[in-house]
């Protein structure tokens, strides 16, 4: 009928026997007293050998100030010097050692008075332990004997995804799907079957919903316009809406995972995918992350080389994962590996529209790339109120490698926010142009040893009175 949590406080009587405890208070007292009469005796010993040895050293016969002191009373006296001044030294030493271990004694009393004083305090009264405890309500029509097992939620236990992709040169990638996994909920989790959910339960679960919102002329503080604007201004009600929008919050957006190991079955619901993973972990309650596997799966993929020589001269191994459209991956942290070597770190982030993941192996030395302004081929030209510029590049490829490749190039050209500016590409040299971004592509077949050299220019049109910012 009903579940709750609360703390309950179970009663402990105290431990010692309080007439006991007084006696032996008494005993540890007494024990104190006598130890403080033998550090002020050795303290005192000490400092009657501390007088002596300056009384010593201050003698007018050791000083030479006398006289009628002869060069043999000098000696004498010098002989005696050294030898009391080595047994003051030594009985000194001595009391010193006593010193210190009177001292940790007393320490050693001191602190088991407290103890003692702080229990004798408390008393007969009852010491009160906190216990977490599950209430949970049942009501049943007949008399029966049942087995009620209860779950419960915890907020201090969460796992992250994780992958590592093993790519080779025969075209096909592992996938190996990861959690990494944290509980500090106060027990350890020994030889546990282990449930993984794509669901929060700490997410708010309310569907947003949108409140109109409104345009209006941007505000000028200066007070001409200010007057002026002020019948608009006054006509919008709700005008406190437009400030806010800002703050209007964003949708989130979770994908489900997949499984394919043979250690995880899968239960895919309506809003969330549970893994129930079939091997038995033992995670204990620290601040460590701990590895659980989830799936593996071979990924067929294509191999092809990109380069973006406007922004870096290098040539970049590139895998086209395939087969990605019965599989729902979750963005997480990747680790890369090629041909058996570690190659570096990237993010998994799926496009929910997309079955096709581009994965970077990273740079190739063998394929150079080269990509300069042309300057005989950059002009001006000035009308009476237009002025048109010509600009053209020049990138340069040589597959030193000693078999045939295919490359991506993509360069750019500049798009136009302003009616009169106007962009016209004028010679591609066999690019496709994407006029939304003004990325120009070239998809090349290049043979072993061979060099290529591909021109584009594009044309800028604008008024001669004004500056062009960008170009």
């Amino acid at each position: 009928m009903d579940v709750k949590f609360q703390v309950q406080y179970n009663e402990v009587p105290p431990k010692e026997n309080p007439n006991q405890i007084d006696k032996t208070l008494k005993v540890v007292n007494d024990s104190l007293v006598m130890l403080n009469f033998e550090i002020e005796e050795l303290n005192e010993q000490l400092q009657s050998y501390t007088t002596e040895k300056n009384i010593l050293l201050n003698n007018r016969l050791l000083k030479g100030e006398s006289l009628r002191d002869t060069l043999d009373m000098f000696k004498d006296g010098i002989a005696f010097l050294r030898a009391r001044l080595a047994n003051i030294s030594s009985e000194s030493t001595v009391i010193k050692k006593n010193l210190y271990y009177k001292n940790a004694q007393k320490t050693a009393l001191q602190t088991r008075i407290n103890e003692l004083n702080k229990i004798n305090q408390s008393g007969q009264q009852a010491v009160k332990e906190s216990v977490p405890a599950i209430v949970v309500m049942v009501y049943s029509e007949l008399q029966t004997n049942a087995k009620v097992s209860v779950s419960f939620y915890v907020d201090q236990a969460a796992w992250l995804p994780s992958y590592d992709l093993r790519a080779n040169s025969t075209g096909t990638i592992e996938l190996n799907y990861k959690a990494e996994l944290r509980q500090q909920t106060g027990m350890d989790w020994n030889n546990v079957s282990l449930t993984l959910s794509t669901g929060n339960p700490a997410l708010n679960t309310q569907k947003p919903m949108l409140t109109p919102f409104y345009i209006n002329f941007a505000q000028n503080f200066r007070k001409k316009l200010m007057n002026e604007n002020r019948e608009l201004l006054s006509s919008v009600p709700t005008l406190e809406a437009a400030t806010a929008e800002g703050d209007m919050s964003k949708d989130e957006m979770m994908l489900d995972a997949a499984t394919l190991a043979s250690y995880t079955e899968e239960r895919e619901g309506m809003i969330q995918t549970e893994y129930d993973i079939k091997l038995k972990y033992t995670i204990p309650h620290d601040d460590d992350l701990h590895v659980v596997s989830i799936q593996s799966k071979d990924m067929n993929s294509q191999y092809h080389y990109s380069a973006v020589p406007k922004m870096d001269i290098n040539a970049y191994l590139v895998a086209d994962i395939l087969d990605l459209s019965d599989m729902n991956l979750i963005a997480g942290s990747s680790r890369i590996y090629f041909d058996g070597s570690f190659i570096g770190k990237s993010v998994l982030n799926p496009d929910a529209f997309t079955d096709t993941i581009q994965l970077s192996l990273g740079k190739d030395r063998s394929i150079v790339l080269s990509r300069k302004k042309l300057k005989d081929k950059t002009k001006e030209r000035l009308l009476v109120d237009e002025k048109t510029i010509l600009t053209s590049y020049e990138i340069k490829i040589k597959n030193n490698k000693s078999t045939a490749i295919s490359l991506e190039l993509t360069d750019q050209i500049p798009l136009s926010v302003h009616a009169n500016i106007k962009v016209a590409l004028i010679e591609g040299g066999g690019a496709t142009l994407n006029p939304e971004t003004g990325i120009l592509t070239w998809k090349l077949d290049m043979k072993a040893m061979e060099t290529k050299t591909i021109q584009f220019s594009y044309e800028l049109k604008a008024p001669k009175s004004k500056g062009l910012a960008g170009r």
